[in-house]
This record gives structure tokens, sequence and C-alpha cells, in this order.
């Protein structure tokens, strides 16, 4: 009912009415609200678009900073780390310095130990043998008193002893 009011309206008034053609309508609308959103947004919209504008540019000037910032600090660890690589040079070169002059010394201190103990075991050698040597004499020197002990009484007799007593009273008395 209300589509036959509505239909009997438009074709009565050749006017205002409702246009039922939706492909057209819809262009028309389309550009009606397009203008209404130009004329009346246009400030509003404009200073929106403006204010993004700013934040963006904003945003980049501070990448832009935060960039510099860390190229600079980049740099500089970059030389810290260089420098702290040559001082690890130059102490592990410090202590192949060390290392080796501790070797030399080292081998320097076993050297004069190896010849002291050598010395050592030398004049240990020697009082040795000297003991050795010593008992020897003493044990030759006692078979040999034993020996003669026992042969003496053999090969003395009276004359004889009495020959001996006599000679070793003349190198008394001289």
């Amino acid at each position: 009912m209300l589509t036959q009011a509505l239909g009997l309206l438009a074709s009565e008034t050749k006017g205002f009415g409702f246009h039922f053609d939706i492909l057209e309508a819809n262009l028309i609308n389309l550009a009606i609200v397009i203008g209404v959103l130009v004329y009346f947004g246009k400030g509003f919209l404009g200073s929106k678009l403006k204010e993004r504008r700013e934040e963006i540019e904003q945003a980049i000037t501070a990448a832009e900073s935060r960039q510099k910032q860390a190229a600079a600090q980049l740099a500089e660890q970059q030389q810290k780390l260089q420098m702290a690589q040559k001082e690890a040079e130059r102490i592990l070169a410090n202590a192949q310095v060390n290392a080796e002059e501790a070797r030399q010394a080292v081998l320097e201190q076993s050297s004069k130990d190896i010849e002291r103990l050598k010395a050592s075991a030398a004049q240990d050698l020697s009082s040795q043998q000297d003991k050795v040597m010593q008992e020897l004499r003493r044990r030759v020197s006692t078979m040999a008193m034993e020996k003669a002990r026992s042969r003496l009484p053999q090969l003395l007799d009276e004359g004889k002893q009495a020959q001996l007593v006599d000679q070793s009273i003349a190198q008394l008395g001289n």
C-alpha cells in the first residue's frame, strides 16, 4: 500500500519525488555526500591531516636522531672493541714473554740443581769410597797382623828374637 501511494505521488508530480533507478540514484547520492563532506569537513579533515603529517614528521625526525645516536654509539663501541683487542694482544704478548722467562728460569734452576746433585753425589761417592778404602785397609792390616802372629812363632827362634830386641833398643836409644 505504501508503495502504491509513493508510486502515485511520483507519477502525479513531476518535481520532487522518489527515484527508483538504483544506479542513477546512488551516483547522485554519492556526489551529494562527497560535496557535503568536502564543504563541511574541509577544515576538520585538513586539520586532522595536518596533525597526522606533523606526527609523522616528528616520528621521522626522532627516528633519524636515534639512528645517528646508534651510529655514534656503534662507532664508539667498535673503537672500544679495537682498544680491548689491542690490550688483549698486549697482555697475551706479555704473558708469552713472562712464560718464556719463567721457562728459562726453571731450566736454569734445574741445571743448577742437577749440577749440585751431581756434585753432592760425587762427594758422597768419594766419601763412600774413602770409607770403603779405610775399611779395606783396616781389614787387610788386621788380616796381615793375624797372619803374621800365627807365623811369627814358627819363624822366630830365640836368637832372632834377641837380635830383634837389640835392634829395637838401639833404635829407641838414637
